[in-house]
């Protein structure tokens, strides 16, 4: 056919749930039992909130460096290589699903810890991560800053799909970049606790719908009695504000009803792209409604910390060189 081919009418789900603290096996059997059982419903795309496996820094924001540097240890025990066994495990549990699985984690390479999503197929292929880029306030001294190099739109059988995590959804440019690559489909992760209330995701993630087009799986964690007793807080300084629910693209639209602040669950709702086109002639605005004075420099390079430039005199001097004894 030559007309513009959009995939079917499909259900996604978006998981509010609480991991199992600083306990990596525990967290990533439970994200298996979750993923099973929104499969069970119909669900082709499943988001499940930021880190899930392990939980969050929330140390950071209450405890001096000094105590806290004992959790992040464990947390930096209890993180994510990429691949890895713990990947291969998501990626079976995608398979089996036979569904998309965004899924958030921390992340460590070498040294460094990161607030990364991960994406996979039905297949169980790892289709690619998202690091967070810059933490907010004090998780600073816990997570790296990620780059412009896994910042992407993936473009998949539900749908372009694409992603940010927690406080990313008050920076205008990430998210504009997204739509810029054609995002349609918008996975908000979220933490499940912040310095203002439960409405800065709502509306962050309802922003994020009408000003993009996109259809947005808001997820987030609950944060369970395991975080309050092994970091001996109350509620009352460290309270849950979790937010959950799936967004219509362009209307801003709930298409289900937000779970309680402090439930854990699932929500479902059907993911039309075709109903979407409407809302284009509206307000596109990386396309028609595109304000022309302005335009964003991209940057998706990965930066890395030694970048070794060869040089050809020294290659030349080094094949020209005899052999060194023993």
């Amino acid at each position: 056919m030559l007309k513009l081919d959009i995939p079917p009418k499909y259900k996604a789900a978006a998981v509010q749930a609480a991991p199992v603290f600083l306990d990596l096996d525990a967290s990533v059997d439970k994200a298996c039992a979750l993923i099973r059982q929104a499969a069970s419903q119909g669900a082709k795309l499943i988001a499940l909130p930021e880190v899930f496996l392990a939980g969050g820094p929330y140390w950071a924001w209450h405890l001096p460096m000094g105590r806290g540097g004992a959790f992040s240890a464990e947390l930096f025990r209890n993180a994510v290589e990429v691949p890895g066994p713990v990947v291969a495990m998501l990626g079976q549990a995608a398979r089996e699903a036979e569904a998309y699985v965004v899924i958030g984690v921390n992340e460590r390479e070498g040294k460094t810890l990161y607030n990364t999503l991960l994406y996979f197929s039905p297949g169980g292929e790892l289709l690619g991560k998202h690091r967070k880029f810059r933490p907010t306030g004090p998780e600073k001294l816990v997570w790296g800053d990620g780059d412009g190099s896994t910042h992407e739109v993936y473009d998949t059988a539900v749908g372009k799909l694409g992603g940010l995590i927690c406080g990313e959804h008050t920076m205008s440019l990430p998210a504009y970049t997204l739509a810029a690559m054609g995002e349609q489909v918008h996975v908000a992760a979220w933490l499940g606790f912040t310095l203002a209330d439960r409405s800065l995701a709502e509306i962050c993630s309802r922003y994020h719908a009408i000003a993009h087009n996109s259809y947005v799986l808001c997820s987030q964690l609950v944060v369970g009695q395991d975080v309050l007793d092994r970091l001996g807080l109350t509620r009352e300084q460290q309270p849950v504000n979790a937010w959950t629910a799936i967004i219509e693209a362009g209307s801003g639209k709930l298409l289900t009803e937000p779970l309680a602040w402090d439930e854990e669950g699932i929500v479902y709702a059907d993911i039309d792209l075709a109903a979407a086109i409407p809302k284009y002639f509206i307000h596109e605005s990386t396309g028609h409604y595109w304000p022309k004075p302005f335009s964003v420099v991209f940057d998706d390079r990965a930066k890395t910390p030694v970048r070794r430039l060869a040089s050809p005199l020294r290659k030349s001097a080094d094949e020209e060189a005899p052999d060194q004894p023993d």
